[in-house]
């Protein structure tokens, strides 16, 4: 009988963890509807205006898909490159300079046609991201600096270089309302459907990312080397593989797609070049990649998720009028939540 007990509560264990998301995002929930009560908010409101704001109408649904996007191909990246050994923590940084580069090549290119701008802006984007972390890999090949202190200080040196860019040499020559560059011309606007809430085709090219990786990575002798390169150079080395040459390229790729959903974010979402653009994308790409760690098929989901939260908490802030510091703190639970849920996870799973 004791045994059957035993039995059943292993069971019920292993079906706690396997949904630990869902348990950690519940009790993140809980602990943000008591930090409402204490602004005074109605919690029942307030997560009603989250679930519209962020799928109770097309608008709603648009903007959260929109930035799942993002989130996607952002995520999946840093996911190989936390496999492959490499822990860049630069992704913000890298998606800023992604957005520079597209924008350069909009401004500078104006009269292409849209099937030939929009391909080479995006490639430009993913140059710059590219380049941008090949900084903190010549640092770490060498001089020894690991790349987890320079991609986390060169996020800020991206944000600065961008406000220069656009109070500087790219500045708008017709409007000073605010930092920001010229227009870019009509051709380079990601296509866009108005009645699925402005929903643009960079959903597209995020799936297309998401499978392309997942296909190569965990399912092609390819990339099952650069895994094993990465989870244990010695084991690497044995089998002929070299961990310098896997770090290098995954980082790479990091950074050419953070630099992509940069590039997708400036064309989708604006018509020019302006400060903040990417706030925040490359920090929620981290989660979404960690959340999303042990399998990759968790990434669009995952990306989902949060792409919902960034909308439906945008929402709120305008109808509301529930202060950015509050929205921040409650994000902030859920996501701590989340990880912490997903930490135990892994911790039993290692000590089987």
């Amino acid at each position: 009988m004791s045994r059957r007990k035993k039995m059943n509560s292993e069971g019920i264990l292993r079906t706690i963890l396997r949904m630990s998301p869902v348990v950690g995002a519940s009790l993140g929930l809980i602990v943000a509807a008591l930090f409402l009560l204490l602004w005074q908010v109605n919690p029942l409101e307030f997560f009603g205006a989250l679930f519209k704001g962020s799928v109770g109408s097309l608008n709603a649904v648009g903007t959260t898909l929109n930035r799942a996007a993002l989130y996607m191909i952002c995520g999946v990246a840093t996911g190989i490159a936390f496999e492959c050994g490499a822990m860049n923590m630069g992704q913000e940084g890298q998606a800023f300079m992604g957005g520079l580069g597209t924008a350069m090549i909009a401004l500078a290119f104006p009269n292409l046609p849209h099937a030939v701008g929009i391909p080479l802006a995006l490639l430009g984007g993913m140059l710059f991201g590219a380049v941008f972390v090949a900084i903190p890999v010549v640092l770490r090949l060498t001089k020894g600096i690991n790349e987890l202190l320079t991609t986390l200080i060169l996020n800020y040196v991206a944000v600065l270089i961008v406000n220069a860019v656009i109070i500087g040499p790219l500045a708008s020559s017709t409007s000073f309302s605010y930092p920001h560059t010229d227009d870019f011309s009509a051709s380079y606007s990601l296509t866009s459907w108005p009645g699925l809430g402005f929903l643009h085709s960079g959903i597209f090219i995020a799936i297309v990312v998401v499978v392309f990786a997942i296909y190569f990575f965990w399912k092609t002798p390819g990339g099952f080397r650069f895994r094993v390169a990465g989870l244990s150079p010695m084991a690497g080395r044995t089998a002929g593989i070299s961990p310098t040459v896997v770090f290098t390229i995954s980082m790479l790729i990091n950074g050419a797609c953070a630099g992509l959903a940069g590039g997708i974010e400036v064309l989708g979402r604006y018509t020019s070049l302006r400060g903040g653009f990417a706030s925040h994308l490359g920090w929620d790409s981290m989660v979404v990649a960690m959340l999303a760690s042990d399998d990759p098929k968790k990434i669009i989901p995952s990306a989902l998720f949060f792409g919902a939260l960034y909308a439906g908490i945008n929402s709120m802030q305008r109808t509301l009028g529930v202060p950015s510091a509050l929205l921040q703190l409650i994000k902030g639970c859920i996501i701590l939540f989340i990880m912490t849920a997903e930490a135990i996870q892994k911790y039993h799973i290692n000590k089987k």
